[in-house]
């Protein structure tokens, strides 16, 4: 068999080692071995050594019309085409296991020029790239089908056009950020007509944060097991997540560029917002990581991330994994979850939670969790039912006529 970058068995090899280096659950690694031997086998059955896109589209269709495999493998097929095509393409590593986003949309003049001067607007306003780019694919989308619908101007585009391109666009989670699309087609006059009102209008559903106390969360730190590997390297990782309220995706994209041992000094790029996030390192969290990397990190210079795995190939911890294991420390701890959420994400909001009951100024506690604005926390904070009962006025003595009527003068009796 041919050995050159393009050849089946090399993609696939490597394909399959980066499928084991993420740990992915056991059943899908067996959807994924079947479909890559059902490939192998597609190969070998057409004298086929080198792999190409068309070859992956043709055994795609030889999974839909002869194996005659359920949709859900059909979809893993798919999935795994898609995987060859991007190593095949040169990229690796997660740029290779995850879809490219960069969807590009064939529209005609009339409605790109709509569209770009929208997202113009939305970076000119201010948008994060991730909230631009999402405005990107979903007004994209809409304008596409649009243009199936026989529309290629904007201000030729009729009610019921309007309505099919909107339901043709999926969920109705998507439909705020059209309506806010013909706000702005309004406001600067390529329509005539405002048609956000046609829009459906969807209230974001706002539920109550899980929130654990400070005596939960020091049941869950004194629960790991500090003797082994495992339990002194996520013993380090939950202190950085319960005292400083930091994302899991940012705790595993920690390099040590972002430590200052010497000045105490914690610092870096969040991932969600692009927004640069310091603090104090707090001893009990520098012990925890000097006693993680000199007595636990596998000494390898191959990956420069703080937080990896304990077994090669030596590779970061991702925020899949630190969900997945806090989940299970919870429950190792147990901590009664009942009703409630229990992964990382459970841990920023009690920090928010309990500095904002604590009476931890709003400022303070935005700049803890590297928010832009003060709004964002009501997303977090908890209602403190004990501090709210200070809040109430005593209610007076009743006076007057009122405390006459109260006493029961002056009440005429019927019979």
């Amino acid at each position: 068999m041919k050995t050159d970058a393009n050849s089946f068995g090399t993609l696939s090899t490597r394909l399959y080692g980066l499928l084991a280096a993420e740990r992915y659950s056991e059943s899908t690694m067996r959807d994924m071995r079947f479909i890559l031997c059902s490939m192998s086998n597609f190969m070998e059955t057409n004298c086929l050594e080198e792999y190409s896109s068309e070859i992956g589209e043709q055994f795609v269709a030889h999974c839909v019309n002869d194996l005659r495999i359920c949709s859900s493998r059909i979809s893993r097929a798919k999935n795994i085409v898609g995987k060859l095509n991007r190593l095949m393409q040169g990229l690796d590593g997660r740029d290779a296991l995850l879809p490219d986003m960069s969807k590009k949309f064939a529209l005609p003049d009339g409605l790109a020029k709509s569209l770009t001067a929208y997202l113009t607007y939305c970076t000119e306003k201010g948008n994060r790239k991730t909230t631009v780019h999402m405005n990107y694919l979903v007004c994209g989308n809409f304008l596409k089908n649009l243009s199936n619908l026989g529309c290629t101007e904007i201000t030729d585009a009729t009610v019921e056009q309007v309505q099919a391109a909107v339901l043709a666009v999926g969920h109705i989670c998507y439909w705020e950020r059209v309506r806010q699309f013909f706000r702005f087609l309004a406001d600067s006059n390529y329509l005539k007509q405002n048609y956000s009102g046609l829009i459906q209008h969807r209230r974001r559903p706002m539920p109550q944060p899980t929130v654990y106390s400070p005596e939960e969360i020091r049941i869950i730190e004194e629960s790991f097991d500090l003797f082994s590997s495992a339990g002194i390297r996520n013993y380090a990782i939950t202190l950085l997540m319960s005292r400083y309220g930091i994302r899991a995706c940012d705790v595993s994209s920690l390099t040590f560029d972002n430590i200052n041992f010497e000045n105490n000094r914690l610092h870096f790029m969040q991932q969600k917002t692009d927004d640069p996030w310091e603090g104090e390192l707090f001893p009990e969290i520098k012990n925890a990581l000097h006693r993680y990397i000199n007595c636990v990190r596998p000494n390898t210079v191959a990956c420069s991330n703080i937080f990896i795995t304990l077994a090669p190939p030596y590779t970061p911890v991702d925020n899949r994994v630190i969900n997945t294991m806090m989940h299970t420390q919870f429950e190792h701890a147990k901590i009664n979850v009942a009703g409630r959420m229990h992964g990382s994400r459970a841990l920023r909001s009690s920090v928010a939670s309990n500095m904002i009951n604590d009476g931890i100024s709003t400022e303070v506690v935005r700049r803890v969790l590297g928010h832009g604005t003060k709004r964002a926390l009501k997303h977090y904070a908890r209602i403190d039912i004990e501090s709210m009962r200070l809040c109430p006025l005593p209610v007076p003595e009743p006076t007057g006529a009122f405390a006459g009527i109260l006493s029961g003068k002056g009440a005429q009796l019927h019979v």
